[in-house]
């Protein structure tokens, strides 16, 4: 039950900061069940979850530093309740590869 009133909770705080964010839920032989939120600011940010690290409130997630590159992976790691407020410091403060931040020029 954790699982769902955590992502509901991470939707609703991220809906309140960002106006385009989409979230599906996956799987794959390499993590499992998981979690794929794009936020799209300007730039997108791309964010993975694990299911399981979603039923705690101490979330690990990864987002790619480049979004089209899947190996640009970036480990990351905050609470449910700052989780809206690291993704906004993610995308204000471009922690992206230069590579992708030279190609929205």
């Amino acid at each position: 039950m954790e699982f769902k009133i955590n992502l509901n909770k991470i939707h609703y705080e991220l809906s309140e900061k960002f106006s385009n964010i989409e979230v599906v839920e996956k799987a794959n032989s390499k993590l499992g069940q998981f979690v794929e939120i794009s936020v799209k600011e300007n730039l997108e940010c791309k964010i993975i979850i694990k299911k399981t690290d979603l039923e705690n409130n101490f979330i690990n997630f990864h987002y790619l530093s480049n979004p089209l590159n899947e190996n640009s992976s970036v480990h990351r790691m905050t609470t449910v309740e700052e989780f809206a407020n690291t993704i906004k410091d993610i995308i204000d403060n471009k922690r992206f590869e230069s590579e992708y931040l030279n190609n929205l020029k």
